[in-house]
Order: structure tokens, then sequence, then C-alpha cells
């Protein structure tokens, strides 16, 4: 498999990207909040044969860094951020996006600022507002930062929103956050903050001008996502299917290796 290996300087930050394969088409996967380029192993696995997979590390996660200011990073700093890294890795005109919880709202805001860059997104655990059960375990999560019980942080995801993963799966978020600097923590305790306090995305996000044909997928035991609400935004897009995928939670392909053939059948259309 051909891997290249780079990095990415927009702004204030630094952003390490890999490139899988050689495909003409590319796909570029956005993380969920603190994953890491990491979590998309078997994403890479099944689509490297027929798709260019570009994954990377945002500001603050991972390998990551925010070379200067404050520790958190802005809406529109990322969404530049994610403009540069696809002009640097795009190999054949449009792009396919694939996304997962934070990164579906960094998906859907790109795609309604640049239309003609995106042909088709995958959107996982997608979800228009912080839902009333997200915003209690931010503030939860934020209870435990400013106790110093940052060993607690991870177990309390988990035991909200990631039963359903493997256990092998468990321990590897565990670690992650053992191994995070406090700049890390900062990092995501400012962006907790700032989901915490967010509106719907219809208010700072054109739906409408979204071209891409988009697919929303939501398990069925997702505790933190709100259907109806997901349904009516997924009305908003011109182009847009979704899909409830029985037995499933929050991180659907993690947790059930099978979807990755619903996400094949879309781009297959």
């Amino acid at each position: 498999m051909n891997i290249i290996k780079g990095e990415l300087k927009p702004g204030r930050f630094l952003v390490p990207y890999r490139i899988y394969g050689e495909a003409k088409k590319t796909i570029v996967c956005i993380s969920g909040a603190k994953q890491t380029m990491a979590a998309w192993r078997s994403f890479i696995s099944h689509f490297v044969a027929d798709y260019s997979v570009v994954v990377f590390d945002l500001p603050g996660q991972g390998r990551g860094q925010i070379l200067s200011g404050a520790p958190s990073v802005a809406f529109d700093e990322q969404i530049d951020m994610l403009h540069k890294l696809i002009q640097e890795t795009n190999r054949n005109g449009t792009v396919i996006l694939a996304a997962a919880s934070w990164g579906t709202i960094l998906s859907v805001a790109l795609a309604a600022r640049y239309p003609e860059l995106i042909d088709k997104m995958i959107l996982g655990s997608f979800s228009a507002k912080p839902s009333k059960v997200v915003i209690e375990i931010i503030k939860e999560g934020q209870r435990l930062f400013d106790a110093n019980k940052l060993d607690d942080i991870a177990p309390l995801m988990i035991e909200k929103f990631g039963q359903h993963i493997p256990e092998t799966h468990k321990k590897q978020i565990i670690e992650q956050f053992r191994g995070m600097s406090r700049e890390q923590f900062l990092n995501f305790y400012e962006h907790c903050t700032f989901v915490k306090q967010a509106s719907n995305i219809e208010d700072f996000v054109d739906l409408g001008n979204i071209t891409a044909s988009t697919l929303i997928l939501s398990g069925e035991f997702d505790a933190i996502l709100d259907t109806d609400d997901i349904e009516k935004t997924a009305s908003q897009i011109p182009d847009c299917e979704f899909k409830m995928i029985p037995g499933a939670g929050h991180f659907l392909h993690w947790e059930q290796a099978d979807i990755l053939h619903t996400y094949s059948e879309f781009l297959a259309r």
C-alpha cells in the first residue's frame, strides 16, 4: 500500500496527514473530537483499493499542534484548515468527505461554503445541535477537569456513549487520554465549551447551499443524539438520505464492521 506522509502548516497550526492509496478519487476522513487518524484504520483497509484515503489530526489532538495563540481553535479556523488540507491532498477535482460526530459538523459547514469541491458526504452520528444529554456530559467532564480528575474523563465518555464499542477500543480511548498533555485537555475543554453554547447549525450554515449527495447514519442506541432533530435537519439538505442502523451506538463502524458496506453501496451509486 502506497502511503504519503506530510504536514500542513496553516497559520498557527501544524496538521500531520497521511494519504493511503493511489486512486484518483479522494476520500477525506474527518474525525470526532479527540479522535486521531488511527480511528480510521478499518475504514482505510476497506476503501484503499478504490480510493485515495486522507486522514489527519486536528490541532490539539493526536500529533496535531497549536503552535501559538489560544488553546482553543475557532470554528472558522477549523473550516479554513480543512479547506487548505483538501487543496493540498486532493487528486481529482472534487472529494468525498467521511466524517464522524463533531467532524460531521465541520463537513456540513465546508460543503455549504465550498459546494463545488464536495461530491459526496458520509456523516456518521451527525447532530445539528447539542442535546440535553450532551450538555450534561460536558458539564460533568468539565467538573472532573476542574477537580484535576483527568483519568476519570475517558471512562465517563465510555460509560455515557461508548458502551457498545469493543473492549480493545475502550482501552485505546483510556490510554489515549492518559497520554494527553494538559494543553490538549485545555483544547478539549474549550471545544466542549463551544459545543455547549452552540446553537442549531442551521443558524450559521446554509444547508440549502450543499450540492453533495449526502448519507446520514445514526445508531439505534446512540444515547446522545436526537433522532427527530437529525431527520428534520436532513430534510434541509437537498440531496440527503437518512439511515438508522439497528443495534449500533455512537461509534457505528467501530461497533459493526458491516456498516462499511453501507458506505460502499452509497459511494457506488
